[in-house]
């Protein structure tokens, strides 16, 4: 063999030994997310809430919209029935419905925060029911829920995080009567919470997470998490939290008293919101994108797909059989989960 064909094997040789190296060290996600629809908005959504047909987006200071999913058509709302001045809608970035008694309740943020409640039974016609005053300055997060089996009038109960204290409350559907119980001086701003049968799990920015008693509501336990926790979200014995700059954290709480940060995953952009389904866990995380992750062992997420088609997220969730994401430049967007 010649000196030259010996030198072209070798470089052949080293091309094939690189091109080998190459493909076995690059990260390899399987495409979860396909998109099936993507909805324009009047405005950037914030977050979003839904029953089992509409899809109702706070999108900030162009009020609501609510999307058909049926004909994936969207209506914008800036003014509720029977109209005038108190039926107008500001700043909404907050929504939380309840399907079962047809009420959706919106977090205003505009002078003194309130939160709206309405009447979603006509969809031609949505009525502003109610409003909650009060208790509701520097409104950060908000949670309603039907009650299962209740005992006397009051069908709903909610939660809302309020500067630094968490306040509960119960509604029988036609009148705001006030606070059930409060928590308060919490050490540090609520920016997120999750709720479980016993423990409020609360995300309060650079601080990390506090949990506290409902029953007693004392605290019961802490744990500094990295980053600042914006928002979290409990399943089985593990919170998920969103941390903005440091990204994705998981927190074993099955010991209350004494959490244990366990597997994470520093994402780009800013984490903002996080929700979990199944063995899915799901972030928006600015302009990073979305990151799904299969959270079959939570002390170690891994990474299935980093959508950043979307463009910037403020917020994404699962619903049904799909994730929706709230992208500020692009509306909602739907995926399949494959």
């Amino acid at each position: 063999m010649t000196k030259k064909t010996m030198l072209f094997v070798s470089l052949i040789v080293l091309l094939l030994i690189g091109a080998c190296a190459k493909r076995s060290t690059a990260p390899e996600h399987s495409k979860m997310l396909e998109l099936i629809k993507e909805v324009p908005m009047i405005g950037p959504p914030k977050e979003f809430s839904a029953d089992d047909r509409y899809v109702y987006v706070a999108t900030e200071q162009c009020g609501l919209n609510v999307i058909d999913t049926q004909t994936w058509q969207s209506r914008w709302w800036d003014e509720l029935h029977p109209g005038g001045s108190d039926s107008q809608l500001r700043l909404i970035r907050r929504a939380s419905m309840v399907p079962e008694h047809n009420l959706l309740f919106l977090g205003e943020f505009d002078a003194a925060d309130k939160i709206r409640i309405v009447n979603t039974s006509n969809q031609d016609s949505l009525k502003l029911h109610d409003s909650i005053t009060g208790d509701t300055d520097n409104l950060k997060q908000i949670m309603f829920r039907a009650i299962n089996d209740p005992a006397g009038n009051d069908i709903i109960e909610g939660y809302f995080g309020v500067s630094r204290s968490l306040t509960y409350s119960r509604y029988d559907g036609n009148f705001y009567i006030g606070r059930t119980w409060i928590i308060e001086y919490i050490p540090g701003t609520v920016s997120g919470f999750d709720i479980t049968d016993q423990h409020a799990v609360i995300a309060v920015s650079q601080r990390g997470l506090v949990i506290y008693d409902l029953e007693t509501r004392q605290l019961v336990g802490q744990i500094y998490v990295p980053g600042e926790a914006l928002a979290v979200k409990v399943k089985g014995n593990y919170a998920y939290v969103a941390c903005r700059q440091n990204g994705f954290r998981v927190v074993d709480i099955s010991n209350p008293a004494a959490p244990v940060l366990k597997g994470s995953y520093d994402t780009s952009g800013y984490a903002t919101s996080v929700d979990v389904k199944d063995n899915l866990a799901i972030v928006s995380s600015g302009g990073g994108g979305v990151y799904l992750f299969d959270i079959t062992n939570p002390d170690a997420p891994v990474l299935k797909e980093n959508l950043t088609s979307a463009g910037y997220t403020n917020y994404a969730a699962f619903w049904k059989d799909m994730a929706v994401v709230a992208s500020r430049d692009q509306g909602m967007r739907f995926y399949r989960i494959r």
